[in-house]
């Protein structure tokens, strides 16, 4: 960080950390103070600001939280998959590590950077889906694709699917106009966001594979059950990036 440039190795901007639960079907957040989850009343309200790419999940072989670095092409961009505890799982392009990370509990996850209202004001955040939950991401955003970045997004409940024994709940979506203000006030957050994006790009791909900016330590890491069977699994025709 410097005066001329204060988003060299600035922290990442999103105050909040959204991801879908596949089991309860609900949006959460952990609280790192109280240190458990916290449920977001439904309908949940964000306006889209960027879209990015990742894996996480957990390794049963450390006992330990899977993270990776952010990307936002899988088929040109490097991606580090580590574990808190057992250092440096896989190295590459997503589609070359794809099985490796699957088989040491990894997922494909989608990062959904949002503005959001929080004490009367908009906010960045960011959203998660994974396994099931991104597919219907993926199914919403090819059918709204000129609006989203238009208008707010509002998740309004689930539908649930089954896998063997196990019932698992996708989000539901629709599209929510909003007024000129709130779409100015979301574009100015989009700018802060890119010029810390364009720096975080800048680094090295080694230095951008730091522990989630929701967790400061292994023990603050939860994620969903290892092995997360409450999401049924994607082919490679539904990674979207």
């Amino acid at each position: 960080m410097s005066r001329s440039n204060p988003n060299v190795n600035a922290p990442n901007p999103a105050v909040r950390w959204f991801e879908w639960n596949g089991e309860h079907g609900k949006v959460r957040y952990y609280d790192k103070e109280a240190r458990q989850n916290v449920d977001v009343p439904i309908p949940f309200t964000f306006l889209l600001l960027d879209e990015l790419a990742s894996v996480r999940g957990w390794h049963d072989a450390s006992e330990s939280g899977i993270y990776s670095n952010e990307v936002r092409d899988t088929r040109t961009d490097f991606l580090v998959v580590k574990s808190f505890k057992g250092g440096t799982l896989a190295e590459g392009l997503y589609k070359a590590i794809k099985d490796r990370v699957n088989t040491l509990g990894g997922q494909f996850v989608a990062n959904c950077y949002i503005a959001f209202k929080e004490n009367g004001g908009l906010v960045i955040g960011s959203l998660r889906f994974k396994g099931a939950a991104l597919g219907s991401w993926m199914e919403f955003r090819k059918a709204h694709r000129s609006e989203l970045y238009d208008a707010a997004v509002n998740i309004t409940g689930y539908t649930e699917g089954k896998k063997g024994r196990i019932v698992f709940r996708m989000p539901t979506f629709e599209v929510k106009a909003v007024s000129e203000d709130t779409n100015r006030q979301a574009v100015a957050l989009d700018k802060q966001f890119q010029a810390w994006l364009e720096s975080y790009f800048s680094r090295r791909t080694n230095d951008q594979t730091e522990p989630p900016a929701d967790t400061e330590h292994d023990d603050d890491y939860i994620d969903e059950a290892p092995h997360d069977d409450h999401n049924a699994p994607l082919t490679d025709d539904d990674i979207p990036l």
